[in-house]
């Protein structure tokens, strides 16, 4: 409450403000730096242990792994602080990133034990460094990506900090929640200025801050014994932004998108695209935030067999409310199944491409131009294409060959005097000319071309399947390839 409004007036006077665009909501210049009042306040909150003494300060100052997290939380949001600041490339923030979650781990902020490998702890199989690091880097992102409307990205922080907060002092996990609770609080005095109308905003400063030092004290010890997953509790806790950050990366592949890319196609933009306002889609969030700290604190009391029930509950209203939000309509479309048939046809696994690989082979193998033509009329026909001709031009190492091979499929000419000319003359004819053009790093200098392939393919008796022109071109390029072997 004291810090923040020290910031506007810096923010202020050096112009270190947040400038409208079209994916963003506010209309009017913000300072972007608020993550500077959430660090320094958090940080001012634990100092306090050295002005007075207690058995929880002793035992906050005795273990090791404060010192770790500091080094951590500093090094992150200088991170951020930076891209603030100047904007940096993703290769950049993520590398960093990386090494916050390293650093983390060698200071004992680590996940050693999850309930899929109930036996062994992951550092006898190699795994509680890179499941470490894939965390840390994840709730960073998460916390970043909510970021998207006033008070949301604090007010969730603040909601995911009590329920840890909480469930540490019922389990008497004393130093977590000294760090939690100065965490909390620096939210809650940053949230009086950041609500909506927001008069500042964190910025990648505060909110990467907020993600690492969720993510390290979430790892501070179990909630749960030592036969449950530690890491759980505070994943439902965090269930609100996590889902965020792995269905936009999910998003963004499926559609093509660059999957680091900003957008205005998050659950917050969705809702407020329902009608809502600011303050009712924010509202909504955290109503949600609190539900699933909820879903956290009824976990710890709960037997196995309650909780395998818990989650399948949380699991159905998850895909409840991403339906309602119009995220599965992809899904239930017909564009997902031709979607993955794009991909299984792509990858080489559908039959049809199978098939078709196998006349690819065939061309390619091919000892001289009469074999490359018999085959390559057998793809042809496979196709279902009526006529096809190839076209050689005059090059001295095919001198010796046929200069125009020709195919045309009389059966399927239904003219009955079998005149080609004739059936050329169609309306219904789709005419394909491919030219022949050497490969780039092919072993011809000549900037013309091998010579010209003629496709054409009757669509009122065969309609255009949906892979047929892919088809073609990997046709065509295998063409070019057997012309420059052969020669």
């Amino acid at each position: 409450m004291v810090l923040t409004p020290v910031v506007i007036l810096i923010a202020q006077k050096f112009n270190l403000m947040d400038r409208p665009s079209a994916r963003k909501v506010h209309s009017i210049p913000v300072p972007r730096i608020g993550g500077v009042a959430i660090f320094l306040a958090c940080f001012l909150g634990g100092a306090s242990c050295f002005f007075y003494k207690t058995n929880i300060s002793v035992e906050v100052f005795q273990d090791p792994r404060i010192i770790w997290l500091a080094f951590g939380s500093l090094v992150i949001f200088g991170l951020g602080f930076i891209d603030d600041l100047w904007r940096l490339g993703y290769i950049a923030k993520f590398s960093v990133q990386i090494l916050a979650g390293i650093i983390a781990y060698s200071g004992g902020l680590r996940i050693e034990l999850i309930t899929f490998f109930p036996q062994h702890s992951l550092a006898q199989i190699g795994l509680s460094l890179p499941i470490t690091v894939l965390w840390v880097v994840l709730v960073i992102n998460a916390i970043n990506l909510i970021d998207g409307l006033d008070g949301l990205a604090a007010g969730v922080g603040f909601l995911v900090c009590s329920v840890l907060l909480i469930l540490s002092v019922l389990g008497g996990r004393y130093v977590p929640a000294m760090v939690l609770a100065a965490l909390a609080g620096a939210l809650l005095g940053f949230l009086l200025f950041n609500s909506n109308p927001a008069s500042i905003f964190m910025g990648d400063g505060g909110s990467y801050f907020i993600g690492f030092m969720l993510a390290s004290v979430s790892m501070m010890g179990s909630f749960k014994g030592q036969t449950a997953a530690s890491i759980l509790i505070p994943m439902i806790a965090l269930g609100f932004p996590l889902m965020e950050t792995i269905w936009s990366t999910m998003r963004r592949f499926i559609y093509g998108q660059k999957l680091f890319s900003p957008d205005r196609d998050h659950i917050h933009h969705r809702l407020m695209a329902l009608g809502l306002s600011q303050k009712k889609a924010v509202l909504i969030l955290y109503g949600i935030t609190v539900l699933m700290g909820g879903f956290s604190i009824a976990m710890v009391y709960t037997h196995d067999n309650k909780t395998a029930l818990l989650l399948l509950l949380f699991a159905v209203a998850i895909i409840i409310g991403m339906q309602k939000l119009g995220y599965l309509d992809f899904l239930g479309s017909d564009s997902f199944r031709y979607w993955l048939k794009d991909v299984s046809d792509e990858a080489g696994i559908s039959l049809e491409r199978r098939s078709f690989l196998n006349f690819q082979m065939a061309i390619q193998n091919s000892g001289n131009l009469e074999d490359m033509w018999k085959n390559l009329t057998r793809a042809v026909q496979w196709l279902q294409f009526d006529l096809v001709e190839l076209r050689m031009e005059n090059k001295s190492r095919f001198d010796s060959q046929n200069e125009r091979f020709f195919w045309w499929n009389k059966e399927r000419s239904e003219d009955s005097d079998n005149d080609w000319d004739s059936f050329l003359k169609r309306k219904t004819l789709m005419k394909l000319e491919l030219p022949l053009t050497p490969n780039v790093n092919g072993p011809s200098n000549d900037k013309g071309t091998y010579g010209t392939l003629w496709l054409v393919k009757d669509l009122k008796r065969d309609p255009l399947s949906h892979y047929t022109l892919r088809r073609i071109e990997h046709l065509r390029r295998t063409v070019i390839k057997t012309i420059e072997k052969i020669g």
